[in-house]
């Protein structure tokens, strides 16, 4: 008789602003940025989907090397690293995928109609 094999399913990751990111968060999250500054293994990521003056950093683990002043959307969990003075937010990043060619703009226009229409729909 064969075994039945079963897998948890993953849960969506949702797309957040850096500075919206909390430790208190369980859940794998989504952003989209720039990297500033990179080496083997890690980044350091500018946010891209938030206003240009709240935007915030920051430091992501990747495997491999991302090319500075090129665009990613990433996806990952949100862990805490203490540092001197206090704690830092890390992302541990599972995806990496290259959005140099994507358009921002459209795509938040996109998200916008999306909440119209299930506003419209709930009411």
């Amino acid at each position: 008789m064969a075994e039945e094999k079963s897998y948890s399913r993953r849960k969506p990751s949702k797309l957040m602003r850096i500075r919206d990111l909390s430790a208190k968060i369980t859940e794998p999250v989504r952003i989209m940025g720039i990297v500033v500054d990179s080496s083997p293994g890690s980044a350091v990521i500018q946010d891209i989907f938030d206003d240009v003056k709240k935007a915030k950093k920051i430091q992501v683990s990747v495997e491999g090397t991302l090319e500075i002043k090129h665009k990613y959307m990433l996806i990952g969990e949100v862990t805490e690293k203490k540092i001197e003075g206090g704690k830092e937010l890390r992302l541990n990043a599972t995806i990496a995928h290259n959005i140099d060619t994507f358009d921002i703009a459209l795509y938040k226009e996109a998200l916008e109609m999306e909440e119209q229409v299930t506003r419209s729909m709930i009411g």
